[in-house]
């Protein structure tokens, strides 16, 4: 339950061999390779070189091949993929099988090649719908689209905006000449077309006549025949297109079953672009390569061996304190704590050589979230829920340990719903009222049925009680996060600031409690707050004469009443930050308690549907409101005290997936 010891790894090996290490430490996973700190434009360095870059282009673009085909399948041939299904189990020999990635390959060009057809399909359609429509207008007129009429009486195809009147056209072009004449065809949303026969000697008239109605000429080249003739054309050569989208469709169904292979290929995939982006980060000569890098100590052994099988030299060493900053975290926690590192990677990675939080954390995480929830029907929902879904899907990664946390921040709750009497709210104290049963139980201080066993305090009556719990438990986490602080500054020889701070702060805090609280106490001996007094008067002497050792001068003698009023202020502010702790119990109650009220006014089945209800919401609610304030609580009140971040996280060079399980095997 720490931050996991890093060594230094400088290696030195042949150039043939650079696929087949990187394969090997890919297998072995446990290498983090970095960029070295060389400038390859230095002349001193003359001869070396990186890397070239086409093995990992090569790579993202099969990946993207791969990735763009399952996203196909997934619109033409959705998978049935519950969520509760695990992930398929294949070995390295599998994921790394040459014959199956060009299979998968392959189908991924079917898949690709097919879509493609379908949108060309679906394309030429649409044109062939445009030309459609453009032809409607003129399918009652049995005239060819081609004809121009004779040398002395041409045809003319027009249009004419659809708010103009029709008969109007017709009139003024008929008072314009006698020898030209309209007919109409059909209309659309914005134009009406008719057809103009004119006597050639005639059309600057008539032309002249249509000039106010916006008269325009439509063109119909490249077609022959009439317009309902070359619309059956077109309604014959759609539905060969829908045709054969249907059966290109049907084609793409068909490779759904090279799902599984086309998976397996993504993840082999971005193995090969993880490799290759490593080997971007080596330093090549025409025959050797350098590589610069990190291991956790513990398995220093396993390398050793993999690397006595190549041609190579190495230098496996402790980083120096001046390396700190740049050494990657890695923590090892055992499976009650191990979850919390989803939260700590969200704030921030510990610096090396630092506290890993999360053994800290848990417990309080835990206990925050479930004195919040506090309900047994609440964490019973939680518990079954996240069991049920780690035992089916074993997911893996971050949605396991947030699964895991949760399990366990049910459990919690249980245990907090068991001492404020809650299930649900007051649902069986309202269920049982309604069905008039009579059933064994308890009353609360205010006279309510509460079932299952006397509570120890209900968080609507013993509001004062939960009050000063919470600003209890608030306390007990900052005096951790102190002590941690002190144990901190004393292994790096800052004795002075844990004395004249943290321990100061102590018996200042402690001795206040204990000289105002002390009388208050029944039966108390009366020396307790002389005590207080003594301890108070230690912690407060302690500020300024720390103050004064740090600075060296008679300055600092002034800047503690500054550095005072900041730790009053900061104390005081962080643990009454914790009455949210109060205020989040008391809220999920009384939500439960009013729609169960509700429900019940209208009988016992409308009380049952808005109890479900409300109460679903009502978990979502504080699910999301529980876990939040319990993260703030850590992040701010809690890992201020003593955490130091900026640490990175590890990273090595490794076999990850995303849609196959790797069982791990000997090479």
């Amino acid at each position: 339950m720490a931050i996991v010891k890093m060594k230094r790894l400088r290696l030195l090996a042949l150039r043939p061999e650079r696929e087949k290490l990187l394969r090997a430490l890919q297998h072995l996973g446990c290498v983090e390779i970095r960029e070295p700190a060389i400038d390859l434009s230095d002349p001193a360095w003359e001869g070396l070189g990186k890397p070239e870059a086409a093995g990992l282009e090569k790579a993202k673009e099969q990946s993207l091949q791969l990735s763009s085909a399952l996203e196909a399948l997934r619109r033409y041939a959705p998978a049935k993929d519950g969520l509760f299904t695990p992930l398929p189990q294949a070995t390295e020999a599998q994921l790394f099988d040459d014959r199956a990635y060009a299979e998968g390959l392959e189908a991924a060009r079917q898949v690709l090649e097919a879509e493609q057809a379908l949108a060309a399909k679906a394309a030429e359609q649409a044109k062939l719908q445009t030309q459609k429509a453009s032809l409607e207008p003129w399918s009652s007129l049995d005239v060819p689209l081609d004809a121009e009429g004779t040398a002395t009486v041409p045809v003319h195809f027009c249009s004419v905006p659809v708010k103009a009147s029709f008969a109007a056209l017709e009139a003024a072009v008929g008072q314009a000449t006698e020898l030209a004449q309209l007919i109409r065809a059909g209309s659309d949303r914005e134009l009406q077309y008719f057809l103009l026969i004119c006597h050639h000697s005639a059309l600057s008239e008539a032309n002249e006549a249509m000039r106010a109605f916006g008269v325009s000429r439509v063109t119909l080249r490249g077609w022959t025949g009439t317009a309902a003739e070359n619309i059956a054309l077109l309604n014959n050569r759609i539905a060969a297109l829908g045709r054969e989208a249907e059966q290109t469709r049907a084609d793409i169904t068909a490779l759904g079953s090279k799902r599984g292979l086309l998976r397996r290929c993504v993840d082999r995939a971005s193995q090969e672009i993880s490799r290759e982006e490593n080997k971007l980060r080596l330093i090549d000569t025409d025959a050797a390569f350098l590589l610069d890098g990190w291991l956790p100590a513990e398995n220093e052994g396993q390398l050793e061996k993999v690397l006595s099988g190549f041609q190579c030299a190495w230098e496996i060493t402790e980083p120096t304190p001046d390396e700190y900053p740049q050494v990657p975290i890695k923590l090892k926690n055992n499976p009650v704590t191990a979850p919390f590192t989803a939260i700590t990677e969200m704030y921030a990675m510990p610096a090396y050589d630092t506290v890993d939080p999360n053994p800290l954390m848990a417990p309080f995480f835990i206990l925050f979230f479930g004195f919040m929830m506090n309900d047994i029907g609440y964490g019973v929902l939680m518990v079954l829920g996240t069991a049920l879904f780690l035992a089916k899907a074993k997911p893996r990664g971050n949605m396991r340990n947030m699964m895991s946390m949760f399990f366990m921040c049910g459990i919690s709750s249980i245990f907090w719903g068991c001492l404020t009497g809650s299930f649900f709210g007051d649902f069986l104290a309202k269920l049982f009222e309604l069905t008039g049963a009579s059933v064994p139980g308890y009353h609360d201080a205010a006279g309510a049925f509460v079932w299952f066993w006397k509570p120890l305090f209900t968080p609507i009556n013993d509001t004062i009680t939960v009050m000063i719990g919470s600003m209890i438990l608030g306390v007990i986490q900052v005096f951790v996060g102190m002590a941690v602080s002190v144990e901190e500054k004393f292994r790096h020889g800052q004795a002075l600031d844990a004395v004249t701070q943290e321990i100061a702060w102590y018996a200042i805090i402690i001795g206040a409690a204990l000289t105002i609280g002390g009388p208050m106490i029944p039966g108390a001996p009366a020396v307790l707050g002389t005590v207080g007094t003594v301890v108070l008067v230690v912690g407060v002497v302690l500020l300024p004469v720390g103050s004064v050792l740090r600075s060296k001068s008679a300055l600092g003698a002034i800047t503690w009443l500054w550095d005072a009023y900041q730790g009053i202020s900061g104390y005081f502010s962080d643990i009454l930050s914790y009455l949210r702790l109060m205020a989040l119990m008391m809220a999920g109650s009384i939500i439960a308690s009013v729609f169960n009220t509700l429900g019940s006014v209208f009988g016992l089945v409308p009380f049952i549907i808005v109890a479900i209800i409300g109460n679903t919401l009502n978990l979502v609610l504080n699910l999301l409101g529980c876990y939040v304030h319990t993260m703030r609580l850590q992040c701010l009140e809690f890992f201020g005290r003593f955490y130091q971040d900026g640490g990175k996280a590890f990273r090595p060079l490794a076999v990850e997936t995303k849609y196959v399980d790797i069982l791990k095997e000997e090479m």
